[in-house]
This record gives C-alpha cells, structure tokens and sequence, in this order.
C-alpha cells in the first residue's frame, strides 16, 4: 500500500512544465492523505507546497553553469556527490519504510545529478521517472543540434554523437556533456528505475528503444485542470501568445520574426538566454516574465492564438493544452509533440517546423473569423476527454501501487 511519496525535481520554483507537474502532484497527493515530500536542488520552494502542508526542502543551488568557479563546475557537472549525500540523509531522516514509498524523479540531471538515483536505490527504495525530455539518454538533452538549428537524428553516445558538436556553447561544452552523460552510462543510472512514464505518445516514440525493455513503461499525459471554464472569444483578440522558457530549441526567434513580418502582436511569457536575440528580431514584442499559474491563464485566455514554434521535438507542451482547453486556438511546428493535442485547420494550424515563411501564413490565416471557428472546435473537443489533474492523480496512485507491487 502506498503510503508515502517523495517527489525529486531540479528546480523549486514554478519556472517550467516540468517543475508545474511535479509541485502539482506533490500538492494533490498530500490532499489525498499520503505524507507527501518534495525534494529539490534549485531556487526557493514555491509557496502553494508549504501552503498545502508538503514537507519540502530545497537545497538552493544553482545549475552548474552558474557556479562561480571552474573548480565548483567541475565538481558538480558531471556527479553531484554532495547532493547525493544531502538527499541520502534527508531520506533517512524523514523515517520512510521503502515497502510503503514511491521516490518520483521529474527531473535530476541539471543540478542534483545521478548522484541522488543513486542514493535513493541504493536505500531500497522504488523510483519512478517522468521523462519530460530527452536527457537520460541525449548527451545535450534534446535530440537538437544547435549550431544548425536542427532536430539530430544521430544515435545517443555512438561515435558520430562524440564528434558532432551540437551545442549552443562549443566543443568544449559537448566534451563535457558526453563524460556527463558516460557517469551517468557507468553508473548504470538508467537501470535504478522500477518505471518510466512518458509525457506523450509523440515522445515514447522517440524515447522507448534506448529505454531497457524489462522495466515497465506507461503514458501518462500531464495534468492542465479539473475546471471547465467557459469558452473563450479569440476572435475579439490580435496578441498572439508563447509560453515557455526563452531558450533556442524552444524558437522564440522564429516566432518574434514571423510575427513582425506578418504584421501582428506577440507577447512572450517566460525568461531565458534568448530573450534579447528576441527582442532584437521583433522591438515590438511584449515580455511578461515569469508569471503565477491564474495570471498565465488569463493571458492564454486572452490571446487569437497561442503559438508553439519549437524547431526540437518538444515532448508535451502545456501551454497548448491550456489553450485548446479554454478554447483558443493553436499553432504548432509540425515536428513537436504539441501535435497530439490539436487538428489542423479544425482547432489550429500547423506549420513546418523552422520554416519562418510557413509560421508568417500560419499567423495571417488566423483570421477573427478563423480563430472563432477553430476554437469552438478546439473548446468541444478537448472537453470529450479532458487532461484534468483527477485523471492524471488516479493514474499516478495505480502506477504507484503496481511499482510497490513488484
């Protein structure tokens, strides 16, 4: 019987999808009567997990891009043993009986490292893995080369991913990203999980044959909400709207300049390192920051269109969900996981993925006219079977029960 549930993520904060599914289920399951804990390596603990009684605890580190030395980068890019050794003692500490405990990993790679998989199997316990990227078995975490702003379809760690220089930062960088990735291969980190649950048909697609065939697998779609709001009026809008964090794979870019070329308005909702790349390519761009969950809400609800122009192989994609679920329509590149959620000229539009001239028709076919039609289509058909955090709790307490079961 499960009756506890550590939920592991990099980040504290609500500073991404992955950090909202993980706080979200930390949160629900305490409302269900399980002891529910969250563990992170970065930022301040977002106030809803102590508002709703979650024992929490963050280690507030940085990723180790921003350490402050090369000796501080060295020591923790590659295997964090002091986070590992802080979350070994934080187990133990907390008095957890692994027969009656799901440890939940939603993220570790950036800051708490293998080191923290590690400790957790090595303490008996069972550990569940959300793969809400591709970082577990992609060097840079994405399947994307950078340099050539283009979806990679090179083996992981095989000798032409060693020498393909697909980061944004050098070959230095690749370097280091390949011997994070072999620590994590040596460790056999891959192998500690009793379950993998992907975020997407699209990316179990992708994902499922560098996965080992014996442990098992589910798909499990993220939670959006349990409230039906009433429809929306796209129509009576010209913003169009991204969400996400303003990095290159993500194509901001693209979006900012399609958009000055079209003629229409865009805002950004979010913070990255591509932030001024995109206020250079459309000066009249609207940047919100990072912004709370009912404000991000209002925004979408308030947009023509939201638009997801990622040139990677995005695995979900929240905002999207939000959208078509209030009755907005969409525009998703092509080669995204996005696609699932939407159909082309019937709640959005599609366009091929990096084409800047493909996301401008996009964005001039969205019409009042046409974003009133395909959002009624978008609004009726999302509610035939909605992504509510219900149907995804009811999920994750079945695959936790089966886990402890053996």
């Amino acid at each position: 019987m499960i009756l506890n549930v550590v939920t592991v993520c990099d980040g504290a904060g609500l500073t991404g999808g992955t950090e909202k599914v993980a706080i979200t289920s930390a949160i629900e399951l305490k409302k269900s009567g399980i002891r529910s804990i969250y563990f992170a390596g970065e930022g301040e603990l977002h106030p809803s997990l102590i508002e709703a009684g979650v024992e929490a605890k963050s280690l507030k580190l940085t990723d180790a891009y921003n350490t402050k030395s090369k000796r501080e980068l060295l020591s923790r890019f590659f295997w964090n043993e002091s986070a590992g050794d802080n979350f070994a003692l934080f187990l133990a500490n907390s008095g957890l009986d692994p027969a009656t405990t799901v440890i939940h990993f939603h993220s570790f790679r950036r800051v708490l490292s293998g080191a923290v998989v590690n400790r957790a199997a090595m303490a008996g316990f069972k550990l569940v893995f959300t793969l809400h990227d591709f970082g577990l078995v992609c060097p840079n975490t994405s399947f994307f080369n950078f340099p050539h702003q283009s979806i990679c379809n090179l083996k992981p760690m095989s000798v032409a991913c060693h020498l393909s220089q697909c980061t944004h930062s050098g070959f230095p960088m690749k370097v280091m990203q390949m011997g994070r990735a072999w620590a994590l291969r040596n460790a056999h980190v891959i192998d500690k999980f009793s379950h993998f649950i992907y975020v997407s048909e699209f990316s179990r697609g992708i994902l499922e044959s560098f996965i080992p065939v014996t442990t098992p697998q589910t798909v499990l779609y993220n939670p959006v909400s349990d409230g039906q709001e009433s429809i929306a009026e796209p129509d009576q809008s010209d913003l169009f709207t991204y969400v996400g964090r303003l990095s290159p794979e993500k194509g901001g870019v693209l979006f900012a300049g399609a958009a000055k070329i079209a003629n229409v308005k865009c805002q950004f909702i979010g913070t990255g390192p591509e932030e001024e790349k995109i206020r250079n390519a459309n000066p009249d761009a609207v940047f919100t920051g990072w912004l709370e969950a009912d404000e991000v809400a209002s925004k979408i609800r308030s947009s023509r269109a939201v638009v997801m122009p990622s040139l990677w192989a995005e695995t979900a994609g929240l905002s999207v969900i939000e959208a078509v679920s209030r009755g907005i329509p969409v525009i998703v590149a092509d080669r995204c996981a996005s696609v699932e959620y939407m159909k082309n000229k019937r709640s959005g539009l599609t366009f091929y993925s990096g084409d800047v001239g493909s996301l401008v028709k996009a964005l001039g076919q969205m019409t009042p006219e046409k974003a009133k039609e395909y959002g009624i289509n978008a609004y009726q058909d999302y509610w035939q079977s909605p992504l509510t955090t219900s149907k995804y709790m009811n999920g994750l307490y079945e695959l936790y029960e089966r886990v402890l079961q053996g």
